[in-house]
């Protein structure tokens, strides 16, 4: 989660966990992040069985059905994994999952006959003596026992034991990503074939709970000991699939999104059971879970409704740092606003549409990554700016990195989950292309339509690139190869100059890594401040490493500020007079609709929209969910009282004399 928010939990993170240097990281990305020596091992052992997914993986999984013996004071696993597969090749003469060596196994069962395994490392082969053909349904049920490695997953191991520092409370849990479920079932790791449904059955000691994916169908005592019958009918990506077993009490909250009229989502919480009822607890973490139904909400209009509103979410608490977003039920080491919203939101991108390779891995964490900077604008307003420039000066420490992650990474999980690239920049360009487009409509309709067209799907970063241009009729190339392609950042020196009538401004582009991208062609804004009059930004085109504007402005020039609403990754420096200018520049730009200055946002009520270049057209005020509240002539200065409306998140709009929208802006009505 943003790193913005250290300090605010370290105290709290520290009493979880000790890790070294994380002021500078996101919590998802430092967390996802194993040590070099496992890791090293780990990916050779996977780029091993990759070589084998195009020649032995040749079914399509249906169906899993996990039902395994776990407790919270062990990683040992006793273990029934039964797949139903369909085969996808001309023929399958060999069936093959893979499971780790720490675990035996007692016996496999093809279509309901008893096999003896061919085992290599950690590939378990049977070969059929009569072939299936292609399109052929199967059964493969794997008996198993063992206790789950240590190391190789993205936080901490495959399967995981701990203590929690701060409640003392045991915990087990699973943290499949990237590339080890194989270490606690037997599985085909492959992002691109979604099990299309699954159950997971957890029995343990009646202390415990055990927590999954999908709905609690059941509870079944059996003795001294209790089995949780987890079931979901949604397509889950391997990695998704979850158990955490520990002392839990339930906590259940119901979030109500407009588009569910009669109905409610189940937010099902798994809380030790000797935090719930703790005061430091009620007074603190519970305090930020309770915003949880409005983040739901929130996700629920901007991204559409949310795929699993018939099953549920929630989260399982386990005793690591950050948290993981098992599909219906994120595990999380402790409760923050923004881990919240992060875990949440890939309940769209990452578990509704999953990344097609690891190499797309900014489908997941880029946009999850974007929407806290969304929590922020709608639910927390005012906190925009700092979780904005947070990113950004993260992104900035060093002057290199792409967010595009080369094939040659694509096993290295410390690059996958970096949080400076992945996390930081990913999010941060996202606001950017928001920018570029310059429709708030068109933006979020592109992010609704994409998570319908790619339903319960997987997409690779170009599936995105194509899909905006398709929808917004803008060609991205450009802004790809920059920002998410490209490498480094722009710093622009500005210097401005002024006679009363006419308003000069200069702006020198240098960037980081000028041998990649050697300059950033970019809409910018420019807010200018004059004496007694509202302020005016300017939208203006970037596209040469200088660029003269000038802008019929009256008054007294006090101050400008380069990019005022954090919409680039940008270093800015000059920003002052210089009485050289207005003789020697070129580039005059023409009065837009862009030259209207707002003030002040957010309001106490009144806002004036400054109209210096006295374009004639219609002001219209939006509530979020689209009505129309006021309409009035744009004049030259035109006041706009929203004194009698709540609290909350406008959208201003101005149409030219035609009626056609020529420019949008968000007030926020304090």
């Amino acid at each position: 989660v943003n790193p913005k928010m250290f300090m605010k939990q370290i105290l709290l993170f520290l009493s979880l966990i000790s890790l070294p240097s994380l002021a500078q990281e996101h919590y998802c990305a430092k967390n996802k992040q194993a040590s070099a020596k496992a890791m090293v091992l780990h990916q050779a052992k996977m780029a091993a069985l990759s070589s084998q997914t195009s020649h032995d993986f040749k079914y399509d999984v249906k169906f899993v059905h996990l039902d395994l013996q776990l407790e919270r004071n062990t990683k040992y696993i006793v273990g029934h994994a039964k797949t139903v597969a369909t085969v996808t090749s001309a023929v399958l003469d060999t069936f093959m999952t893979t499971l780790h060596l720490n675990h035996s196994i007692d016996s496999i069962r093809f279509n309901g006959a008893l096999y003896n395994p061919i085992r290599q490392d950690s590939a378990v082969k049977v070969g059929l003596p009569s072939p299936l053909s292609q399109g052929a349904s199967f059964t493969v049920s794997v008996y198993y026992k063992g206790t789950a490695p240590t190391g190789g997953a993205a936080i901490g191991s495959g399967y995981n034991m701990g203590t929690s520092g701060a409640w003392q409370n045991q915990a087990t849990w699973s943290l499949s990503e990237s590339f080890v479920a194989y270490h606690w079932w037997p599985s085909k790791q492959i992002l691109t074939d979604k099990i299309d449904s699954s159950w997971v059955y957890i029995t343990t000691d009646s202390t415990n709970m055990a927590g999954s994916n999908g709905l609690l169908k059941n509870v079944v005592t059996l003795g001294n000991k209790k089995r949780y019958e987890w079931q979901s009918s949604k397509p889950i990506a391997y990695y998704l699939i979850s158990t955490a077993v520990a002392k839990y009490r339930e906590y259940n909250q119901y979030a109500k999104p407009q588009y569910l009229v009669n109905d409610s989502i189940l937010i099902q919480n798994f809380i030790y059971d000797n935090a719930i009822n703790n005061q430091t607890f009620i007074t603190g973490q519970k305090l930020v879970l309770d915003e949880l139904p409005d983040q739901m909400n929130f996700f629920c209009d901007i991204f559409g409704m949310y795929p699993y509103y018939q099953e549920k979410y929630g989260n399982c608490m386990a005793p690591f740092g950050g948290g993981m977003e098992h599909q219906t039920m994120s595990t999380v080491g402790f409760f923050d606003y923004y881990i919240n919203a992060h875990e949440l939101a890939h309940q769209w991108w990452g578990d509704h549409v999953t990344c097609k390779t690891w190499a797309d891995i900014w489908i997941n964490e880029g946009f999850a990554s974007y929407s806290e900077h969304l929590a922020a604008e709608y639910l927390k307003p005012g906190q925009l700016a700092g979780s904005i420039q947070s990113a950004h000066n993260s992104v900035m420490q060093l002057p290199y990195g792409s967010v595009h992650i080369p094939a040659q990474d694509t096993m290295n999980t410390s690059r996958i989950f970096s949080s400076r690239l992945t996390y930081d920049k990913g999010g941060a360009i996202l606001h950017t292309l928001r920018f570029v487009t310059n429709n708030d409509s068109v933006w979020f309709n592109t992010l609704r339509n994409f998570q319908s067209t790619y339903a319960h799907s997987t997409a690779a970063s170009a599936d995105f690139i194509n899909f905006y241009q398709v929808q917004t009729g803008i060609n991205p190339t450009q802004f790809f190869n920059q920002w998410y392609y490209g490498e480094g950042y722009p710093s622009f020196n500005v210097r401005y100059n002024y006679d009363g009538t006419t308003f000069w401004l200069r702006s020198s582009q240098t960037v980081s890594m000028p041998n990649v991208t050697p300059l950033f062609i970019t809409p910018i804004e420019y807010r200018i401040s004059r004496v007694g009059k509202s302020d005016t930004t300017i939208r203006v085109q970037h596209s040469q490493t200088v660029e003269n504007y000038t802008l019929a402005l009256t008054g007294t020039v006090s101050a400008i500020v380069c990019d005022p609403n954090n919409w680039l990754i940008n270093k800015a420096s000059g920003l002052s007079p210089d009485l050289t200018l207005g003789t020697d520049l070129t580039g005059l730009v023409t009065p837009s609709f862009e030259s209207i200055g707002i003030g002040p946002n957010p309001t106490d009520g009144l806002v004036t929209l400054s109209n210096p270049a006295s374009l004639q057209g219609q002001i219209e005020v939006y509530a979020i969910n689209g009505q129309m509240l006021l309409q009035q002539p744009l004049q030259t200065m035109t006041g706009i009282d929203l004194g009698t409306y709540p609290q909350g998140v406008y959208i201003l709009r101005v149409k030219d004399t035609e009626g056609k929208e020529q420019f949008n802006h968000k007030i926020i009505r304090n």
